[in-house]
């Protein structure tokens, strides 16, 4: 038995008073609606101007893949570390947290390091320390790998770490400032497209959905940013608004050389995320970290 089992895995018999011991408290009181089952669709979160003067960021954190074995999980920490080393810095979680391949899924269960089951349990014990940081989390096809003989693992997850939860899509508003709010639209992509054209059309077209201010989508393993314009009608009558809007695309924490992606001739990249900056002002942008 390796010593990773022996030393750091805990029984059934503890593991839950365990990872609650390193559950920090809730920071938000998070609204939510829309629910189906056990799922909300919908997320408010109000931030206090007072309490956050120097703005608040969001930084979308997906594809994680946690189980594979190409997986980056000291980039995770990073970025988990990052998140926490600021009080206005919070998370949008955008699914295929773990990897969980399984003998009747695409991918082998050879190329992970231990079942799915476990690589909740693991990722869990990762994630837990930011829990209060996350605003959102939507269900990726590895989440749903799971599907056919045990269930969504995304609702175990999230019932882990008790964050809000949607296997689809998932609307996050923002009330901060004069934001009022800012909109957010999360899903976790879709399509099995490999050029960039083919990968921003099928952004642009979960940005046609809604009225979202920014539209944020993964599992492509790319970094693509679509801006755009859409007419409003001025709600003070008279004239039309501009309103701008963007969907951006997050890569992946999945190292390339000597996984899938490279053996179907897949182009290499690099861990980048997008985050959203917002000050009380009302101005907004994001950035690539």
């Amino acid at each position: 038995m390796s010593s990773h089992k022996t030393s750091t895995v805990p029984s059934t018999l503890d593991y839950l008073s365990r990872l609650q011991k390193d559950a920090p408290k809730d920071v938000l009181n998070l609204q939510t609606s829309m629910r189906f089952g056990d799922e909300s669709k919908y997320v408010t979160a109000t931030f206090d101007p007072k309490k956050y003067k120097d703005g608040i960021e969001i930084i979308h954190i997906t594809d994680v893949q946690y189980g594979h074995l190409a997986c980056n999980v000291a980039k995770f920490i990073e970025y988990r570390d990052w998140i926490l080393s600021e009080k206005n810095r919070f998370v949008f979680f955008g699914g295929d947290m773990i990897d969980a391949a399984t003998a009747i899924s695409i991918a082998s269960p050879y190329e992970n390091t231990e079942e799915p089951q476990g690589q909740v349990y693991r990722f869990c014990e990762l994630a837990m320390p930011m829990r209060h940081r996350v605003l959102g989390f939507v269900g990726g096809n590895h989440e749903r790998r799971g599907a056919k003989t045990f269930g969504d693992l995304g609702h175990l997850i999230a019932t882990l770490l008790k964050i809000p939860y949607s296997s689809g899509k998932q609307f996050v508003d923002i009330h901060y400032g004069k934001h009022q709010p800012f909109k957010n639209s999360l899903w976790h992509g879709g399509t099995g497209s490999r050029t960039k054209g083919a990968k921003a059309q099928m952004l642009h077209r979960f940005m046609t959905q809604g009225d979202s201010q920014v539209y944020w989508v993964g599992h492509l393993h790319d970094v693509i940013m679509v801006g755009d314009v859409r007419e409003r009608r001025d709600p003070n009558g008279g004239g039309i608004k501009a309103e701008k809007f963007a969907g951006v695309m997050s890569s992946s924490f999945l190292e390339h050389w000597g996984t899938y992606a490279e053996v179907a001739g897949m182009p290499a990249n690099d861990c980048q995320m997008w985050r959203l900056k917002l000050d009380a002002g009302g101005h907004w942008e994001l950035t690539l970290r």
